[in-house]
């Protein structure tokens, strides 16, 4: 079931002028996993979000399988696991993928003083420990142990700790949705679901960045 939710000032009407207080242009970004066709919102901006000074590589990511390939029972001790670093983005540890999903560990003790932006899966973020808030392009969203954080494809975001965690990271090479025998004719969840409409939150605030200057941005692919 669709839900329609909103943050900030938009215009009355999609794609027409839209100006700021001193007259100049929003600047509007239709972003969606699928085009025109797929889910998708509408974003405005103070500054042109196309606006790049410089793309090189940071880092090559190698996973690799394993040699022996025989199906036997597995026990990963992810607690005992050391932290492949500080950053909740880019110091992970694979732990199990194949073509369609991959599991990683992470365990943050500090934010990243960069952006993130995974441009080639949807994530959904397990919080096993720790609490924060992530900001994002769509608002700031605050998590704490137990939540499920589920960020599209593209979304550019960034961690802000309140506690350091652990997180368990499932990146989906197609669209995270809810399950099709969970949902009615209509789209909403059904009684025999084990979580209902009720459940979900969506950011609450969006804060206006109008600084300029140079932001780095990790992405992902």
């Amino acid at each position: 079931m669709p839900v329609y939710h909103h943050l900030g000032d938009i215009p009355r009407k999609r794609h027409t002028v839209f100006r700021q207080p001193n007259g100049t242009l929003y600047y509007e970004e239709l972003m969606g996993n699928k085009g025109f066709v797929g889910p998708s919102s509408l974003l405005y901006h103070v500054y042109r979000p196309t606006e790049v000074r410089e793309v090189r590589v940071v880092k090559q990511l190698e996973w690799q399988s394993e040699a022996d390939r025989k199906l036997c029972h597995r026990h990963f001790r992810t607690h005992a696991l050391a932290a492949a670093g500080p950053s909740p983005t880019v110091h992970r540890t694979p732990l199990l993928f194949n073509n369609d999903v991959a599991l990683s560990l992470a365990r943050p003790s500090r934010d990243d003083d960069f952006f993130y932006r995974n441009a080639q899966g949807d994530e959904i973020v397990y919080i096993a420990e720790g609490s924060g808030v992530m900001e994002s392009q769509f608002g700031d969203l605050p998590f704490q142990t137990g939540d499920y954080v589920v960020i599209p494809r593209g979304i550019l975001h960034r961690y802000r700790l309140t506690r350091p965690g652990i997180f368990l990271i499932i990146e989906s090479s197609g669209e995270v949705r809810t399950p099709k025998r969970y949902r009615n004719d209509y789209g909403q969840l059904t009684e025999m679901a084990p979580y209902s409409e009720r459940d979900f939150r969506v950011p609450q605030s969006l804060p206006l960045h109008r600084e300029r200057g140079e932001h780095r941005v990790a992405v992902k692919k």
